[in-house]
């Protein structure tokens, strides 16, 4: 009996275990994907590290400025022998000298410009970071929609291949009573033949957008939230391409760290013109050593301590360095006119940029207002043709061209509606708006 009874227990476990494996998993969107992205995508998990390795410059450039402790200890083995007198004594000894030195820097300029150099450098690596995260959620967001795009297509192509199965079957069927010729049905196999082939490349298409979304959130994702049929798409608040050129030009990314790379040059070109200058440090050092002196009373040795403290001021005048100076003042006059070019063509890029991406916006929204009108207007021309079909107006060729204007016409839209998304996207992304409260606005148009 008790057997029995643990047998029904494994069973049943069994199947609540199967039970709950079955259940579908929620489809993942933009948001879950993003965070999956930023644990396990590649390029941004070595930005993330760059970040943490440039952030320590400053502490390195500000360890210059501090003092300077250093503690140096020498340990000897000495075998002596001292003759004096007519006498010759041997002695063994182990003298050790410890010594504890301190130097500060009083006055280098030199230093000091690297410290304040250290500072812009991090922000750049902030910014670089950043940039990282924009590229993250542009990569995402790319694979994301293509996805979407390909899951499109092959569903487009089934309904497709669903209704010239249906379109075949009532050629066969018109053929078989003689009501229609045998092109009408040769015609309907060819396009089945046709959008079969289709299928098997779109099922194709959509197994590699798969992967490419794998390769950036480093699992693979097979079901994803769509875009619904009747999301509506708006421009963006800012007016027109004047307005995000301007934000572009003060808010991009590249064009604030060409800024800010400007001000490290000005700085470099200053550390060079400070090699004129002298330089003050603070020394002190205690030192401590054993010596052995031979006694000449006595005829005997004996060790003797000698502790030292030593403070002063040391101070370094360059004079002359082979024009070793004038080179470097010169170079970095050079490069600072280098950085202010770089600097004005970020700014021109960042302009382009956002011009570049408004356009997108408007031709892709404008797009999808037109294509939005076509699918309906497909839609009322299928439903002509098939009802002329029925009453004999209509041939099956007709039908067939009508439905595959239809479906053609529904994918054209679907993916002009994903490309209006990412062109915002890209929009945003020029003018330093782009972020994950941008994503998540994104996702909200998505559905489960």
């Amino acid at each position: 009996m008790r057997n029995t009874v643990e047998t029904l227990l494994l069973v049943c476990l069994g199947l609540f275990a199967s039970l709950s494996f079955a259940q579908p998993t929620a489809p993942h969107n933009l948001a879950n994907l993003f965070e999956m992205a930023k644990q396990r995508d590649a390029s941004y998990r070595a930005a993330a590290a760059q970040l943490r390795a440039d952030l320590e410059t400053e502490n390195q450039a500000f360890s210059a400025l501090l003092p300077n402790v250093n503690f140096g200890a020498r340990i000897e083995k000495q075998e002596n022998t001292y003759d004096a007198f007519g006498m010759s004594v041997e002695a063994s000894r182990n003298p050790g000298t410890y010594s504890l030195v301190l130097n500060q820097a009083l006055f280098r300029p030199q230093a000091w410009e690297s410290y304040k150099q250290s500072q812009l450098l991090g922000e750049i690596a902030k910014l670089a970071f950043q940039q990282a995260e924009q590229n993250l959620i542009l990569r995402l967001s790319r694979a994301y929609f293509e996805v979407l795009t390909a899951q499109d297509e092959l569903a487009s192509l089934q309904d497709q291949k669903a209704a010239i199965t249906e379109q075949l079957a009532f050629a066969k069927a018109n053929f078989d009573v003689g009501s229609a010729t045998v092109t009408d049905q040769q015609e309907a196999q060819a396009r089945f033949d046709l959008v079969l082939a289709q299928e098997l490349a779109a099922q194709n298409q959509l197994a590699v957008r798969q992967l490419q979304l794998e390769t950036i959130t480093g699992s693979p994702v097979m079901a994803l939230a769509g875009l619904p049929a009747s999301t509506k798409l708006n421009m963006p608040d800012q007016g027109n391409a004047d307005t995000w050129a301007e934000l572009a030009r003060n808010n991009n990314l590249q064009a604030q760290q060409a800024r800010l790379a400007q001000l490290v040059a000005k700085r470099e070109s200053r550390k060079a013109q400070y090699g004129h200058l002298p330089t003050l440090d603070l020394t002190a050092q205690v030192v401590e050593t054993e010596q052995q002196i031979f006694d000449g009373n006595t005829g005997q040795p004996f060790d003797l301590g000698v502790d030292s403290t030593t403070i002063g001021l040391v101070m370094n005048v360059p004079i002359f360095s082979g024009g070793g100076t004038q080179s470097k003042v010169r170079q970095q006059a050079a490069l600072l006119e280098k950085s202010m070019s770089d600097t004005e063509l970020a700014n021109r890029n960042a302009t382009q940029a956002a011009k570049a991406a408004f356009l997108g916006v408007q031709t892709s929204l404008a797009q999808v207002k037109a294509l939005e009108t076509a699918v309906a207007s497909s839609e009322l021309a299928l439903k002509s043709n098939k009802t002329a079909y029925d009453v004999g107006i209509r041939i099956n060729v007709d039908v067939l061209n009508a439905q595959q204007q239809f479906n053609a016409t529904e994918r054209e839209l679907s993916k002009a509606k994903y490309a209006s998304l990412i062109n915002m996207l890209e929009l945003q992304a020029t003018t330093g708006q782009l972020d994950e409260s941008a994503l998540k606005e994104v996702n909200t148009l998505l559905v489960q």
